[in-house]
Order: structure tokens, then C-alpha cells, then sequence
């Protein structure tokens, strides 16, 4: 019983890490780090808004 509880709640915390994305104004190396539309400035290395 403990074993699967510990299976399910190490499974959540996977699927969390790898769909998580840097939302805007929030610290980042590279662009892929942040969320769709967003892009990663190199000089302040925060996510901001993609503009046309």
C-alpha cells in the first residue's frame, strides 16, 4: 500500500518537472526555458512577451 502511494506521488512530480515552463518575468538561461510565446532575454535573462 505505502509502496504504490510512493510510486504515484513520484510519478506526479516527473510529469510536473517536465511540463513545467517559466512564466513571464521569471529567471531564465534560454528561451526554451520559458512558456509558449515567451522568449528568454539574454541581458536581464527573464522571459518576456515574443512582439511582432
Amino acid at each position: 500500500m505505502h509502496f504504490s502511494f510512493l510510486l504515484i506521488i513520484v510519478a506526479l512530480t516527473a510529469s510536473m518537472s517536465v511540463s513545467a515552463c517559466s512564466e513571464l518575468d521569471v529567471d531564465c538561461d534560454v528561451s526554451s526555458e520559458c512558456c509558449s510565446g515567451l522568449y528568454c532575454d539574454p541581458v536581464i535573462q527573464h522571459c518576456l512577451e515574443v512582439t511582432a
